[in-house]
């Protein structure tokens, strides 16, 4: 029996976050701004930070920086009951980093040190390791530069020959990316990339037809995160269908896809179907997003399964 129930693997990134930007000051003037956070955050570290939240047994499993930016990552990582016993320190490249000025809409431009995010790789010693757990989520590819291509194709193997469920979200949608996806699908068992970076896999923004192809390219189960316009879940088994986006304030929208994946992950390892895992993933994603970070306003499972229940919905489009 696996001693986690998920382990995050990849792209680990510190966020600094400002709220709300509207302009960059000319010269050395100053504007004065209403919030100011450092987080958590990337593809595998906001979702391994929201997994522990959601009071998952969750480890992580990534490369950060001797610096102060990585002492602060395991130390917030650690305060959420997440296992870092498998971070390695790099002290050649600095911590991946990211400053994002949020504009008053939630959107946010990035300013990023890709750092240690291009060094991560997993020694084989460590491997079984990184992989004891029920759930293995990947996040990051086409930013991990040292792990892409053949060493994610052996660890993902591996981990389907030990019986692991795999969820996957990537950060970039290009050519060479795809590249380096396309041949990872026949292995992952749920793909949860947004509608934006479907649509520059798949070559068209319907999320019916995105979700097919990725099952043709052998995704088990495949889920779309679309925004405002809600999710499009296109399972293993049975038809595709589509849920609402709630209804709330958008203060941020960083780390909303990262813990759209935990909630995925959280209806994984509590053994719930499909359709309740896509209504709870949403409810987390709504939680974040009403809060600067990518935590925002998440505090635990019991508040938002509550969420999911409570928060208003509005339409979405037809699956």
């Amino acid at each position: 029996m696996p001693r986690f129930d998920v382990s995050s693997i990849g792209f680990y990134v510190l966020d600094i976050l400002g709220r709300p930007v509207t302009r960059i000051p000319e010269g050395g003037r100053a504007d004065y701004i209403d919030e100011i956070r450092m987080t958590v955050a990337g593809t595998a570290g906001a979702t391994a930070m929201d997994c522990g939240i959601l009071g998952l047994k969750t480890q992580a499993v990534t490369t950060l920086g001797a610096d102060e930016m990585g002492d602060f990552m395991i130390a917030k990582l650690n305060g959420y009951g997440v296992d870092t016993g498998l971070i390695q320190r790099d002290g050649s490249v600095q911590t991946s980093a990211t400053i994002l000025p949020v504009r008053p809409n939630g959107e946010r431009p990035a300013l990023h040190v890709p750092g240690t995010a291009a060094t991560f790789t997993i020694p084989d010693d460590r491997l079984e390791a990184a992989l004891d757990a029920r759930i293995v989520h990947l996040g990051g590819t086409g930013l991990l530069r040292a792990f892409d291509g053949a060493p994610t194709l052996a660890m993902l193997a591996r981990a389907k020959e030990l019986g692991r469920i795999t969820t996957f979200d990537l950060i970039q949608a290009t050519p060479a990316v795809w590249a380096l996806v396309e041949p990872m699908l026949p292995m992952i068992d749920y793909f949860i990339p947004s509608i934006e970076e479907a649509a520059a896999l798949a070559g068209t923004d319907d999320p019916a037809q995105a979700a097919a192809f990725f099952k043709r390219c052998g995704a088990a189960n495949v889920i779309l995160t679309l925004g405002g316009d809600g999710v499009h879940v296109s399972p293993a088994e049975g038809a595709d269908f589509a849920l609402p986006a709630h209804d709330i304030q958008v203060v941020d929208t960083t780390g909303c896809g990262d813990s759209f994946s935990a909630g995925v992950i959280t209806g994984l390892a509590k053994g719930w179907d499909i359709h309740r895992t896509a209504r709870f993933a949403s409810a987390v994603a709504a939680k974040v997003a009403m809060g600067l970070g990518s935590d925002g306003k998440l505090v635990s499972f019991d508040d938002t399964l509550a969420a999911m229940e409570t928060l208003p919905v509005r339409g979405t489009k037809a699956a």
